[in-house]
């Protein structure tokens, strides 16, 4: 099935639009949900990275990627199933890593890591980076770049720099229960 790749998760083949509203909704409409309705307190993170990367970046770079491979075959080692797996390992070995990270530099506690959209974040953060590296690599090989496969890289882009601020002075790293207290004093 053109399109496809090998994918554990295939929605490549669907509607561009409809990609992007689902890794969408998978990602920032999820955590969202759970804050309101679970946690009780929809709130939005001073990340940039979640802020207009999972709301505009990745969406934009899904569904502009599904146009791109849409219509190809693909024959490359990112069609092999071991390269599925490896990809999906990394991205949960990184998810990992970052809480581990976090809770080392007491930036998170433990009840910070099973928070419900934290718990969710930390799965879905595998998943996510599953899904964008697995169709990086035929957006880049595709035989016909043109603006479409553009559009889908300055989605890329517009997450990338989201992250890049995320990781300079421009975003206050004082954790969240720092923050609350200091509100509350």
């Amino acid at each position: 099935m053109p399109g496809q790749f090998g994918t554990f998760i295939p929605i490549w083949n669907w509607h561009p639009a409809l990609v992007g509203l689902f890794v969408f909704g998978i990602d920032f409409g999820a955590i969202m949900a759970i804050r309101k309705f679970i946690e009780r307190k929809a709130y939005l993170s001073r990340w940039w990275s979640f802020k207009i990367g999972d709301t505009v970046g990745l969406p934009v770079f899904a569904g502009f990627a599904a146009a791109v491979i849409s219509d190809e075959e693909y024959s490359g080692f990112y069609t092999q199933a071991w390269w599925h797996v490896l990809v999906m390992l990394v991205g949960y070995s990184l998810a990992i890593f970052f809480q581990v990270k976090s809770l080392t530099t007491g930036f998170f506690t433990w009840a910070d890591v099973f928070r419900p959209s934290e718990l969710y974040h930390t799965i879905i953060f595998g998943v996510m980076f599953y899904l964008m590296v697995s169709v990086l690599l035929p957006v880049v090989v595709d035989h016909e770049p043109t603006r479409v496969t553009a559009l889908a890289f300055v989605g890329l882009a517009i997450y990338v720099g989201a992250w890049w601020a995320d990781n300079t002075s421009l975003v206050d790293k004082t954790s969240d229960r720092v923050l609350e207290a200091r509100r509350r004093s």
